[in-house]
């Protein structure tokens, strides 16, 4: 076989595409440059398919709603107050229309395809770990100071930000939480990503995580399975985990305990050195999001794309918050949308996160499951679509559940 018969055998291979999913997913957080030349790479192959093929474009309501909020992305550049920042956003969030379509144009994917990319996903965030813990240990022998294990420090080495880590990080446990034949790397990886996610200390990732481990266990599995070794040694295994990690989760939410909920609510001046927490920049944020409901108009169409930044920082300013405050977005999926597109574009994100959780609870597959309300909860505390690797892993992840053909069974079951 000549090498040219190697290469297009290896394309029409019928991994090939999944694989190229792989490296997607798997250089998101690595970089924005890789990311992006693999997501083409993926998108120009998606397209090759379908011209070769002759594939016609089968548009499901799933793939159709992401495409509708791109549109309404693009149609706010007309009342936008910032014209030059929309067109620039649309741009960034052009993967919005690219992914669904070149999903629409290759053939469905089989659970075997799910868990081969979930896999190879899971083995490179392990590596991703195992590379943060030997650089935060290398900082340890050089400053003596353990804060370089956890939250943002862990994960500087790559300008990283814990929780959009720590979101990658679940989504691997959980999806090897679910294998049936587990081998021992398979445990070892779980113990390591769950010491990870606890070390990354992000409060509403911990929640979540915590939150879909219990689901599985009680709904999943079922209750009877908490009499099995095996549960049992994944009950003391995660209380082992908890208790090695804790001390930094304790203190974080110790000090979140602290938040005046009211005084952020209705207090008229701060100073510069007033203690913010992460609750209360959020709470902030709010308020400032029911001040423009109110005085701006923009509860049905919004600022405009990414417009909404100079009228966050203008009442920051009113509020005499720390300057470093006022380039913060909303910190809230939600509320940055509704800012931004209005209540359409809030009502389209909504019913992509509904109508994907009632899909994957039919499906009566856990990973699925597990994904959207892993989205659901990081989207009260982070814009993670507004930024590149939360969109890419979305709409990568989200198209790739509405394309797969699933087998509905009258008991529940995992993707192994």
């Amino acid at each position: 076989m000549s090498v040219r018969d190697k290469i297009t055998h290896t394309i029409n291979h019928r991994d090939f595409l999944s694989y190229l999913i792989v490296l997607v997913l798997s250089t998101l957080l690595i970089g924005y440059a890789p990311s992006s030349i693999s997501l083409g790479i993926f998108v120009f192959f998606a397209f090759r398919h379908a011209i070769i093929n002759k594939v016609k474009f089968r548009f499901e309501i799933m793939i159709l709603l992401p495409i509708t909020l791109y549109i309404l992305c693009c149609v706010s550049y007309f009342w936008s107050v910032d014209q030059q920042i929309t067109l620039k956003g649309i741009g960034r969030l052009v993967a919005l229309v690219v992914v669904p379509l070149a999903f629409s144009c290759i053939p469905k994917f089989s659970i075997r395809s799910v868990r081969l990319i979930f896999n190879w996903f899971s083995i490179s965030n392990v590596l991703l770990g195992v590379f943060f813990i030997i650089v935060a240990l290398l900082k340890y022998l050089k400053t003596g100071q353990l804060s370089v294990f956890t939250y943002h420090n862990l994960v500087e080495i790559l300008d990283l930000n814990a929780i959009y880590v720590s979101v990658f990080f679940s989504l691997s446990f959980l999806f090897l939480l679910t294998k049936k034949k587990k081998k021992q790397r398979d445990f070892l990886s779980l113990a390591f990503l769950g010491i990870l996610i606890f070390l990354l200390s992000s409060k509403m990732i911990i929640i979540s995580f915590i939150l879909c481990n219990l689901i599985y266990i009680l709904f999943y599995k079922g209750i009877q399975t908490l009499k099995s070794p095996k549960t049992i040694a994944l009950i003391v295994l995660s209380i082992g985990i908890a208790t090695i990690a804790s001390k930094q989760v304790i203190e974080r939410f110790l000090v979140e305990s602290t938040t005046s909920f009211e005084e952020v609510f209705n207090k008229e001046k701060f100073n510069k050195v007033y203690p913010w927490t992460g609750t209360s920049i959020r709470i902030l944020q709010l308020r400032n999001l029911k001040g423009q409901l109110e005085e701006d108009d923009i509860f049905w169409k919004g600022f405009g794309l990414f417009a909404s930044r100079e009228n966050l920082r203008e009442r920051h300013i009113a509020f005499n918050t720390y300057y470093g405050y006022h380039g913060y977005n909303y910190h809230n999926m939600y509320a940055q949308i509704l800012s931004e597109l209005g209540i359409f574009g809030l009502s389209i994100l909504l019913l992509i996160l509904v109508l994907g959780m009632i899909k994957a609870i039919n499906t009566k597959y856990f990973i699925y499951f597990a994904f959207y309300l892993l989205m659901t909860m990081t989207f009260l505390t982070e814009s993670f679509l507004w930024v590149q690797r939360g969109l890419f892993l979305f709409i990568i992840v989200h198209c790739m559940f509405s394309r797969t053909e699933f087998t509905v069974l009258n008991k529940p079951n995992t993707i192994n």
